[in-house]
């Protein structure tokens, strides 16, 4: 019998906190701390972590596939389903002991997030996703915020590690900062997703980010009721030609996007 999303996100849930229990047992100790290039650090937690998600996944579905945030040329890519993982979402954070940080992962079937889950290891959060079946958060339902207004908004944004690209997004954020109530940037693409999909946040923006950023906390946006495209407005996929997204209920998506794009102009 082929295994169903069911399998996969119970699987994703699992590994999700025994590697969250991981990072978050390495969290006050001593760490090495690598930079990967423009603002993209590597800690040995998160080489730990991704070790640990992998052996549990290829024990459990020996045929699938991954594309991970840390290289490792030892992962098979290919494979009926394939696995997003980031075991560390936020490592610029962890690195510095700010408690704002999350494991992600991801099963992508036919071109889909089929299932997905976002471990916030500090709360012991665990929201998660299936396609076609809802989101939840510690196994509770959640929906995205009905927020009414753009101007009651709280959007959250990244920055992007391209000068040209951060050089517009600060113009875009002169224009859209006067239109929402406040913004927050919370340096973690996963999460602040999931926080979206759980209603704390009405829309959030990345113009840079790579799909195992996005995957699983996409889903939960998606299956919470929310919008998900991506900086170009196109419906996001794992294959996106355009890195990033932008996410938020059908209120504040809308003029979010309008805007970014605008700024962005012919980049995108």
């Amino acid at each position: 019998m082929t295994p169903s999303a069911a399998a996969f996100l119970a699987v994703a849930t699992a590994t999700a906190q025994e590697a969250g229990t991981l990072i978050r047992d390495r969290w006050q100790g001593p760490r090495q701390v690598e930079n990967k290039g423009f603002r993209d650090l590597v800690t040995d937690a998160d080489i730990a972590a991704q070790a640990l998600i992998t052996d549990r996944i290829r024990s459990a579905f020996p045929d699938h596939g991954f594309l991970a945030e840390e290289e490792d040329a030892a992962l098979p890519q290919d494979g009926a389903v394939t696995w997003l993982v980031d075991p560390i979402d936020g490592t610029s954070n962890y690195s510095r002991q700010v408690p704002v940080f999350c494991v992600s992962i991801a099963a992508v079937e036919s071109g889909h997030v089929v299932a997905g889950v976002v471990y916030d290891p500090m709360r012991d959060e665990l929201f998660s996703a299936r396609r076609g079946a809802g989101a939840w958060l510690n196994k509770r339902p959640v929906q995205i915020a009905p927020t009414p207004s753009l101007s009651a908004a709280v959007l959250a944004l990244d920055l992007s590690r391209d000068p040209q690209t951060r050089d517009q997004l600060f113009t875009w954020l002169r224009t859209i900062g006067h239109q929402v109530h406040t913004v927050r940037a919370i340096g973690s693409a996963a999460l602040a997703l999931a926080w979206v999909g759980a209603g704390r946040l009405d829309a959030f923006v990345n113009a840079g980010a790579s799909p195992w950023d996005i995957a699983a906390g996409g889903l939960i946006v998606s299956e919470a009721g929310g919008l998900l495209t991506d900086p170009a407005g196109a419906p996001w996929t794992p294959a996106a030609p355009v890195r990033g997204c932008v996410a938020g209920n059908a209120v504040c998506q809308p003029p979010v996007l309008a805007t970014l794009r605008a700024h962005l102009g012919a980049q995108r």
